[in-house]
């Protein structure tokens, strides 16, 4: 059985999470930054932020009406093979230093797989789809491309140090995540299948998020497969409001400690 929490940590949660959910501007700051476009993306120059229709970093849409209308009746949406050729290399020296040494694997590929079917998932859970899921592209589809653009293992080694010295003298030791955390960047574009038409284009980067304790921090890409599972609602949501509805960003906290 999990021990309680300090009193402190209890105290410092009530008082702070509340804000954070309740303020939109705050937990955007807390959030990870942009990263660099790849050249998997058409539109670099043209691309920008749009927080009140979607949570992702930067957006590029068509502005000549006719194509989007052009598109409009297809009813179907295959998830294309992701692309791996841009993802960079391991940036932060901790984990690349696991990675080096065996305790972390670089699962590329298993993430990438994992990114592609969380996103046709998003489709089938969904309780009113604006697109069935296809097997491969047709007249009648649109066609999503993702690009895996960055894969930061989080550290567990680091992590465990972090927790312990949160027990010891605080919550001030989580300053020290920013050694230990991970972070995962996609890029995606949705493409007429028909006819070729580029729709729309994306780009987002999810960080670790903030805990106080969570097995996910022990996981080299727990959060990252958290962060892909959001996307994937995001997006699916995305393709079924109207262009009014404002799609909330995930939060920069959590509490589960699975």
């Amino acid at each position: 059985m999990a021990s309680p929490l300090p009193s402190y940590v209890v105290l410092a949660l009530a008082l702070v999470l509340p804000a954070l959910s309740s303020c939109r501007s705050t937990n955007h700051l807390l959030k990870a930054g942009a990263v660099d476009l790849s050249p998997f993306i058409e539109h670099p120059a043209e691309m920008i932020p749009d927080r009140e229709r979607l949570p992702f970093h930067k957006i590029w849409w068509p502005r000549d009406p006719k194509v989007i209308a052009q598109a409009s009746p297809r009813t179907s949406l295959f998830v294309a093979p992701i692309r791996m050729e841009y993802l960079r290399p391991v940036k932060k020296s901790l984990p690349r230093k696991e990675i080096e040494m065996g305790s972390i694997e670089r699962r590329e590929a298993e993430m990438a797989d994992y990114l592609r079917n969380e996103f046709g998932r998003a489709f089938l859970r969904s309780p009113a789809p604006r697109y069935r899921l296809a097997r491969t592209p047709s007249k009648d589809s649109i066609t999503l491309e993702l690009a895996l653009v960055e894969l930061n293992p989080t550290s567990p080694k680091g992590n465990a140090v972090k927790t312990g010295l949160k027990f010891v003298i605080g919550p001030i030791a989580g300053l020290g995540g920013y050694f230990t955390k991970g972070n995962i960047a996609i890029e995606g574009k949705l493409r007429d299948s028909r006819t070729g038409q580029l729709l729309f284009e994306f780009a987002d980067n999810e960080a670790d998020k903030m805990t106080f304790y969570s097995l996910r921090d022990f996981r080299p890409y727990g959060h990252a497969t958290v962060a892909i599972q959001e996307w994937g609602q995001q997006f699916e949501l995305f393709t079924r409001t109207r262009a009014n509805y404002r799609i909330d960003e995930s939060r920069c906290y959590t509490l589960d400690p699975r």
